[in-house]
């Protein structure tokens, strides 16, 4: 068995999505420089070599697109959403504002994309340093699993989070593949 597959990972500026990509990807620097905001989207691909999907280990094709919190790109979002497998949402919970701003891109990245809870996950991302717990997320998120991530203190929890996400993921691809395939046989 092998898949790819479409992530996106989106969030408020200055929440973490660009150390969580290059972390998960293995592609760039992870911490550490000054902030420097990501124009657009950024797309990474790496491969997650064994993963557990429905009781059989499949190699997966991921295509990581971390997509700029700033407004300013909204005009972007339609192409980029287009063949979107499943949304990574990503805040600080050191910013009280950005639980605010994470329902509004609920709404643009999932609600308006019909893109189902099993689809979700939501990383409250520590950065090192930054105490706080953040606004309240709205009841949008109550079936979405929310993980708290924190790179310097438990990364491998991150990196098996997010491949348990992958998973779920293709375990939900496959069964909507199979209703289609036996509505057509009906």
């Amino acid at each position: 068995m092998h898949n790819k597959v479409k992530i996106l990972i989106v969030g408020p500026p200055e929440c973490g999505k660009t150390t969580l990509t290059n972390f998960l990807s293995e592609a760039g620097e992870v911490g550490g420089g000054g902030y420097r905001p990501t124009k657009g989207c950024r797309i990474v691909e790496f491969e997650i070599p064994n993963l557990n999907v429905n009781n059989m280990t499949t190699k997966v094709e991921v295509e990581l697109w971390d997509v700029s919190g700033d407004r300013r790109f909204e005009s972007c979002w339609p192409a980029i959403q287009r063949g979107c497998n499943g949304v990574v949402f990503v805040y600080n919970p050191g910013r009280d504002d950005q639980a605010r701003i994470l329902d509004s891109l609920y709404n643009q990245f999932a609600a308006q994309q019909g893109v189902r809870e099993a689809q979700c996950i939501v990383f409250c991302h520590h950065k090192p340093g930054v105490q706080g717990k953040g606004g309240k997320l709205s009841n949008a998120f109550s079936k979405i699993p929310l993980i708290d991530t924190q790179l310097e203190e438990d990364s491998g929890s991150v990196r098996r989070d997010f491949n348990g996400f992958v998973a779920s993921v293709l375990t939900h691809i496959s069964a909507v593949a199979e209703m289609q395939e036996n509505s057509i046989l009906m």
